[in-house]
């Protein structure tokens, strides 16, 4: 894992930034289930909780594919990174990337309104990240 940071602290950070296409985080049913069982419920809230100290290549792959980011993710030293991938990932949507090219065209003062609208419609996920 990327520096000091203990492989649950990243996985709660991509968990936060890769989500499920209604826009949840991903639950442990959620990903045993798009893992194929690969990697299982329990295992999902062992890794969150940091019990799990070295998952195996297969699991971090496999959840990796099913969240929808590289698997280099898991290992990348830079946190700009793992921010920059979401970014590029959200981009493919057509309904986030419409409404960027219209908050780019709205004066500063507009898009803090607009965000601030958002956050009260979507609450911050998990673990306090914006």
């Amino acid at each position: 894992m990327g520096g000091s940071e203990h492989v649950s602290e990243r996985f709660l950070k991509l968990l936060a930034l890769y989500r499920k296409p209604d826009g949840s985080e991903w639950g442990g049913q959620d990903l045993e289930n798009a893992t194929g069982g690969t990697v299982s419920r329990s295992y999902v809230g062992n890794l969150k909780k940091g019990r799990i100290e070295n998952p195996g290549l297969a699991k971090l792959e496999a959840m990796a594919s099913a969240m929808g980011f590289p698997p280099a993710l898991w290992f990348e030293e830079a946190e700009e990174r793992i921010t920059d991938q979401a970014l590029v990932a959200s981009l493919k949507d057509e309904t986030l990337r419409a409404i960027l090219e219209e908050a780019q065209r709205m004066r500063p003062k507009d898009r803090r309104l607009l965000l601030g609208i958002a956050r009260q419609i979507s609450p911050p996920p998990e673990g306090g990240q914006t």
